[in-house]
């Protein structure tokens, strides 16, 4: 089975496996598709991995390490609880992975690869945002192995400082600037354009359809490895179309506030959102876009709520290809060209959707 080394593990600031500590298997669930395996310090559970490599065809391969700080029962059968109000579970997999993790992770599964520090609860890398895709746990290895003949002793210093920080809370504003990771040299800027949890608080009408506390971000057409850019340096720099994101990357700080300024009328740059609603008590059509919200009773909503966009997600919609694509052709065509079909086909911002824009546009007035 494959294992990260002792020797690797540093490159990602993963503590390392001591020579003292006894690596079990543990009892697994039965629609496990991967192996559990723990690291025992005596009683004390140190590290989980999960591993799983015989589907590669299926994209079923992956690799997760943990650190943890548990504690065992006498004869090892039990995990215990951390209060005298818990209650100890038995030592499997299901229940151990419930447990609080801690420090840096790495994670690899369905063709992404995730380094994190639960302490603080930020990524410090996501594959995803590069647009590679890595499918099998020997291109992991492969990529695993890159990864730690291209570190340089800054960059050492840099995931193990982030591997040290604690968990903070950001406070963040509409018009903040803010700063992204792109790989792990690189970097992206984008503004917050839209808090619709103040829009609650203050009971602003507006369409409420998202979850959780909900923002409108657009993030700048721009790729650099300078991670000190301020306001200044993004002006007259075209954004990419918003979207609605949770602020868990703004609370935590995972995205660094760099500025404020108040939005101009040229960055009207906000996601359309029209349909029928759900709500057996408030029938009828409703339009939002920005702070316009427009309600009407009269009408069915022809498109079925087909353009309503009522998802919201964790991380920006972007990756580093359609960044330099859109760079590259001075252009926000690349965008609507080579994110995911069924996404632009709902979005009525899309160029393929100018004539239903239009008519939506009619129908509410606007």
């Amino acid at each position: 089975m494959f294992e990260l080394t002792n020797d690797q593990r540093k490159y990602f600031a993963i503590p390392p496996v001591e020579d003292s500590w006894e690596k079990v298997e543990v009892t697994p669930s039965p629609y496990d598709r991967y192996y559990t395996y723990a690291y025992l310090d005596g009683r004390q559970v140190r590290k989980m991995i999960q591993v799983y490599d015989e589907q590669p065809e299926q994209g079923m391969d992956l690799y997760r390490e943990f650190a943890m700080d548990e504690l065992l029962s006498e004869d090892k059968a039990m995990i215990l609880p951390k209060t005298s109000k818990g209650k100890p579970q038995k030592f499997t997999a299901a229940n151990l992975d419930k447990r609080t993790k801690k420090g840096m992770s790495i994670i690899f599964g369905r063709g992404c690869i995730d380094l994190s520090n639960y302490t603080s609860e930020k990524s410090y890398y996501d594959s995803s945002i590069e647009g590679i895709q890595i499918k099998t746990l020997q291109e992991f290895g492969e990529w695993v192995r890159k990864w730690c003949e291209e570190s340089t002793a800054g960059d050492i210093a840099d995931i193990t400082a982030f591997s040290l920080e604690s968990r903070e809370h950001q406070k963040y504003h509409e018009g903040d600037f803010f700063r992204f990771r792109i790989g792990r040299r690189w970097f992206g800027y984008g503004r917050i354009l839209l808090d619709y949890s103040k829009l609650r608080k203050q009971k602003i009408p507006f369409w409420d359809i998202f979850m959780g506390p909900p923002l409108c971000v657009a993030v700048y057409r721009i790729v650099t490895e300078n991670p000190n850019l301020t306001p200044a340096d993004l002006e007259g720099i075209k954004m990419l179309p918003s979207q609605m994101i949770m602020d868990n990357v703004f609370y935590y700080g995972e995205c660094p506030i760099i500025g404020n300024a108040p939005i101009s009328p040229d960055e009207n740059n906000y996601p359309i959102h029209f349909g029928n609603t759900i709500s057996a008590w408030d029938r009828g059509v409703r339009y939002q876009c920005g702070r316009t919200y427009i309600a009407i009773d009269e009408i069915d909503d022809p498109y079925k709520g087909f353009y309503r966009n009522g998802g919201i997600g964790w991380t920006f919609d972007v990756n580093l290809p359609i960044l330099n694509a859109c760079i590259a052709k001075n252009s926000n065509d690349p965008y609507w060209e080579m994110r995911p079909k069924a996404a632009t086909r709902q979005d009525l911002r899309s160029p393929e959707n100018a004539e239903v824009l239009s008519e939506v546009r009619r129908m509410v007035g606007v």
